[in-house]
Formats: C-alpha cells, structure tokens, sequence
C-alpha cells in the first residue's frame, strides 16, 4: 500500500507529501524558480504533471504557464525534478535530497557542475560573472580600496539558482570558470515566421539565450541555450524547434535509462548511450581475454 498523497500550495511552493510507514516522500514546486518550460512533464512516465497556457498580450509575456500536479496519477518518482534545468522542482526521500528513482538506480544522477579557479581571478575582470548571471547566483567578494577592487578574495556560487547557462564562463575575460551543462542539443528560429513585435521568447528565456536586437530582431545565442524548450512551448507560430542530443548523467546500467532517454530527447541521444556502452563493453572484455 504505497499510501494517499496530499497537496498543498503555500508561500509560492506547490507541496506534494505521501508518508507511509518509515518513509516520507516530498516533491516541491518552487514557482518562483519556475518559468512553465514543460520539461517535468516530458519526463514524466504517468503523464501527471501538466501546464496552464502562457498568458500573451501584444506580442509580450503577461503571464508565465504554470506547473500543476495531478495527485491521483503521480507516483512520487522524482523524475520531473532530477530532469528540471531550472532548479524549480525538489525531491526529497526520508531527510535525503534525492529522486525515488536515482535512490532505487533506475535513473542516474544528473552531472551539473561549475567550478570556479579563484587563482586566475583578477581585481580588474569587472566581477563580470556576477553582473551576467540571469538568476543572481553568483557573488564576489572583493577587497576594496577607494572604491577600487584590489583583490577578489571569493567566488560563491548558489547552486540552488545557478542554471548552468555558461554565461559566467563566457563572460570571464581570465577563463577562471568552467560550467557542464546537463542538457546538450541544438535550438533554431525561424526568424521570418515572427510577428511584428512579438518578443515572447525573449522574455520566457531563463538564460539571455534569445535576446532582441534594437530593430527589434530576434538574436540567438546557442552557447549561453539550456535547452528548456520553454520558447518553442510559448511561441505562437511553432517557429522555434528545440531538441536535446545528450543528457550529462553519471554512470548507470539501468536498461530502463537508455528508453527513456529515447523518449525524453531523442532516438540519437540513446543510440549515442548504447554505443558507449557497447564500446565499454568490448574494452572490459578485451582486457579480460589479454589477462
């Protein structure tokens, strides 16, 4: 008897709690993390998470889609928060930060990872990484005289809002930070398919990746691209076409990971994970014959 689920919305969180005989399952929404990209409910293998329509006025964002959560249907699996590029949604097992299905090693642990090397970091870079981050996750404490930066004396990173964008590792004029983002893939506009004034993507863009030019042209940077599809999922003429190649993930030999990589990204992106696999597998046992 897996046991009810209860839900609550409170203080910009959606709360979803099953509690069962020595186990406390928590799956949270933090909304003001969350832009309604509708990556949890690709993921989602019971199709319980869904999003309300984007609210659109005069080419602009009014409203942003909102997340909800079908109790009567989700199994509290973590999948949609292991997979969330924005840090919005939380999955907790017991007192543990983590997804019932890494915990149980049918999913891998997704790799984000920024690492920061204060060594290369000089008092004339103009604390670049802070000043481009989107979601405020970067500080630099400098040491200061007469308002001029002397020393950086530290780099601290929210990890909790950091999105893995690469802005700060393109900004940094001394190539003191390095950033893995867990989703790879690609992302196209067709830019002559854009209404007149129309900047919706720009504005559900968590990441500056899609920015307007002053004639008002959509501008595309692939490289600073998290791959949320929230544009595509936004733009009112379909012009924007998003497709993930390459989730970075730990290593895991869950058969059940490799079907659904191919459903969540792409019949390539599992093809790609088979094959590596295969190539593994031929070392080991080449190794062993040579032994």
């Amino acid at each position: 008897m897996m046991g009810s689920i209860s839900k609550q919305e409170r203080a910009g969180e959606l709360r979803l709690e099953r509690r069962t005989l020595g186990r406390r399952d928590l799956l949270i929404i933090k909304r003001d993390l969350c832009n309604g990209c509708g990556i949890c409910a690709e993921a989602c293998p019971k199709g319980s998470m869904n999003a309300s329509p984007a609210e659109i006025e005069n080419g602009r964002l009014f409203r942003l889609p909102a997340i909800d959560i079908d109790v009567n249907t989700c199994i509290m699996c973590g999948m949609c928060a292991v997979f969330c590029p924005l840090g919005a949604l939380e999955a907790w097992v017991n007192d543990e930060k983590t997804a019932m299905f890494v915990k149980n090693e049918a999913l891998p642990q997704m790799i984000k990872k920024i690492e920061v090397t204060q060594e290369m970091c000089k008092p004339d870079c103009g604390v670049q990484c802070e000043k481009s981050c989107p979601r405020e996750a970067i500080k630099v404490i400098v040491q200061k005289d007469n308002d001029q930066i002397q020393k950086i004396v530290d780099v601290q990173v929210d990890t909790e809002l950091c999105i893995y964008c690469k802005g700060c590792e393109y900004t940094c004029p001394y190539g003191a930070i390095s950033v893995n983002k867990f989703l790879e893939g690609s992302m196209t506009i067709e830019t002559e398919k854009c209404p007149q004034s129309c900047q919706v993507c720009v504005d559900i863009c968590p990441s500056n990746a899609i920015m307007a030019s002053e004639d008002g042209k959509i501008r595309l940077s692939q490289e600073l691209c998290i791959y949320c599809k929230a544009c595509q999922n936004v733009c009112p003429k379909e012009s924007i076409h998003v497709t993930i190649s390459r989730v970075s993930h730990a290593t895991i030999k869950s058969a059940t990971w490799v079907t659904f990589l191919e459903k969540f990204a792409s019949y390539q992106a599992a093809a790609k994970e088979l094959a590596a696999k295969s190539r593994k597998n031929l070392r080991l046992i080449g190794e062993k014959i040579a032994y």
